[in-house]
């Protein structure tokens, strides 16, 4: 098991919230029950943004045991009314509550909840070497099951695939910071780095769609080194009305409501699913052609898997054998 050998290093986690009341108070204690694992200090800062509901209130009654808890309410300017602004000031305020450049800075929405091994594992792939951490976002079981038969049965079928391209492209494009197990998900749910790297990159970019994988491209511009563990992770709502637009929330409620003939949004084919980011929009999948391409990857790996490990030719004679014979011979009796 992976174990932090650096409890002093302190962190602060920075959540942008828009209208959260229904979410909030369990996003907090989740963290706090975390933050209990932690010997250094955890400090919560929430920037809650242009809110018309009671975001507010349940920050003002928030009494956090474990955590030191941050926050302000402020209206952003029309322009800067979108998710990447709004990580960024929350992650600005909260790299202020640190000091020491090895500590950590995280990252996660308001909708989600960590698990209780969230900063201690974290912590344990930092300690290891990586610069930062690229966690997993997954939908709540029960809450899916909640959207319906058909929903859940789309849902569970890409995900399927979706792991299953994760260990081909693992295999295939090997990297040694970044060994399997791991996943190519990067998403504002589960970010972490530490407050040198955020200084290196000069803060957090701020387009209005995708900011979080923004952040993990400037992190390899400088030549940080990047790790996507499985076993860091927050479990996230199955809202299909975000608060972010092109965020999770929009692409779970055009995978449940799209026709099935339509192009599923971001999910490729082989072997362009090896590198998406030299895909076209007619390289996507669709819910037709979907379960022939789940089982064409499913075989591709039972076949990479049963090759047999490559052997070692065994040596008849080793050339040292003769040698060590004739000295042997020669020692004293």
């Amino acid at each position: 098991m992976l174990q932090s050998s650096s409890p002093a290093r302190q962190i602060a986690v920075a959540i942008p919230a828009k209208d959260e009341e229904a979410h909030l108070a369990q996003c907090l204690a989740a963290l706090d029950h975390a933050a209990r694992l932690h010997a250094a200090r955890v400090s919560i800062f929430v920037l809650a943004n242009n809110c018309a509901d009671a975001t507010g209130e349940v920050l003002r009654r928030s009494n956090l045991v474990h955590a030191d808890l941050h926050w302000a309410e402020v209206s952003l300017l029309e322009h800067a009314r979108h998710a990447g602004w709004a990580r960024r000031q929350a992650l600005d305020e909260a790299a202020t509550l640190l000091g020491a450049s090895c500590d950590v800075l995280m990252s996660t929405d308001a909708d989600s909840t960590v698990a209780p091994d969230w900063f201690t594992r974290t912590l344990a792939h930092i300690d290891q070497g990586a610069d930062a951490i690229a966690g997993r976002a997954l939908t709540r079981g029960r809450e899916r099951r909640q959207l319906g038969t058909a929903a859940t049965r789309r849902l569970d079928m890409l995900r399927r695939y979706q792991i299953a391209v994760d260990w081909l492209r693992a295999d295939t494009l090997a990297d040694p910071v970044d060994p399997w197990p791991r996943h190519f998900y990067e998403g504002g749910a589960s970010i972490a780095l530490t407050l040198n790297t955020y200084r290196a990159i000069g803060g957090a970019p701020t387009p209005p769609v995708a900011e979080d994988r923004a952040l993990f491209d400037a992190v390899r511009r400088v030549g940080g080194r990047v790790r996507h563990p499985v076993d860091v992770r927050v479990f996230t709502s199955n809202r299909t009305q975000g608060r972010a637009r092109g965020g999770m929330a929009d692409a779970l409620a055009r995978w449940i409501s799209q026709p099935e003939s339509d192009p599923l949004h971001e999910i490729y084919g082989m072997p362009i699913a090896l590198a998406p980011e030299t895909a076209c929009v007619h390289d996507q999948l669709s819910f037709l052609t979907l379960p022939a391409e789940l089982a064409r990857v499913q075989t591709s790996i039972r076949t990479r898997r049963s090759h047999p490990a490559p052997q070692v030719e065994p040596i008849a004679i080793p050339p040292f054998l003769d040698a060590y014979r004739d000295a042997a011979s020669k020692e004293p009796a």
